[in-house]
């Protein structure tokens, strides 16, 4: 007769995860370690990484949960949305070009008009394109008017995540030209 143990899920097979997270917000989670085996072998570094994935999970599992909760969803994809909002960011009202790929400020991204933790549903008459940093500034510090979220988008262009006031960091001439281009929209 099969007995599971605690760190193999329902159908048997090993869990892939090193470490699973409970709890609520930042600063008061816990974490159950699945492979008390692998766990010791990790390093500092990798145990790190293994709760910051862990923590990533739960959120991503939030999320998910919120969007079916909200009600209905459509299925859309990026440059649907961008082709019906002319490639214009809904936040600074800048252009927005599709060969910036993540981690850049200028990336194009899918923002929700009523977010989905306010209960803001994943259908198409909610999301709008916007540049990347755009959307995760207005989230993080509030919606701003058009000048400013330009200002706040070719600062980033020009000084990376630090700001203008790192002094290590001149800009080249790519990142000039881009910010110029953004300010004049």
């Amino acid at each position: 007769m099969h007995q599971e143990s605690p760190d193999l899920p329902s159908d048997g097979r090993p869990s892939r995860h090193v470490v699973e997270v409970a709890g609520g917000s930042p600063g008061q989670w816990s974490f159950d370690v699945l492979d008390q085996d692998r766990w010791s072998r990790l390093t500092e570094e990798e145990r790190k990484t293994a709760r910051h994935r862990a923590v990533k999970r739960q959120q991503n599992r939030r999320r998910a949960r919120r969007m079916r909760e909200n009600g209905p969803r459509d299925r859309y994809t990026q440059e649907q949305i961008g082709d019906r909002d002319a490639w214009r960011c809904v936040i600074c009202h800048g252009a927005v070009k599709r060969e910036y790929r993540a981690p850049h400020p200028c990336t194009a991204s899918v923002h929700h008009l009523v977010e989905v933790a306010a209960g803001g549903t994943d259908t198409l008459d909610n999301v709008a394109l916007a540049h990347l940093f755009c959307n995760s500034d207005a989230s993080a510090w509030g919606q701003k008017p058009p000048a400013e979220a330009r200002r706040r988008l070719a600062d980033r262009v020009l000084h990376g995540a630090h700001g203008p006031g790192r002094r290590d960091r001149t800009p080249d001439a790519t990142a000039v030209t881009l910010a110029a281009e953004i300010m004049s929209t």
